[in-house]
């Protein structure tokens, strides 16, 4: 029960930071390279942690690294979509 809570909790905490940690990897590293845009945008979404949460950033992304590859995957979906809508001009 309070395992659930706290993946809702760090749930809600991800989604609104993986699109724009997958928009920064993206433009600093281009095409290709995902494993790398991955760990970027991973750390790209620890910087954004509370500054108590700092100290705990590698206990943070081991812990959580399943919903990290989750939240990013749905972000890079989204992104992808919104490109091809740009390109289709809807």
């Amino acid at each position: 029960m309070i395992k659930n809570k706290l993946m809702q909790k760090v749930k809600s905490l991800l989604s609104p930071l993986a699109l724009p940690a997958v928009i920064y990897a993206e433009n600093l590293i281009g095409k290709g390279f995902g494993e790398t845009k991955k760990q970027v945008a991973i750390d790209f979404i620890l910087q954004k942690l509370p500054l108590f949460l700092l100290p705990f950033k590698g206990i943070i992304k081991n812990l959580f690294l399943d919903l990290f590859d989750f939240a990013l995957e749905s972000a890079v979906e989204k992104l992808h979509s919104i490109q091809t809508n740009i390109i289709k001009g809807e």
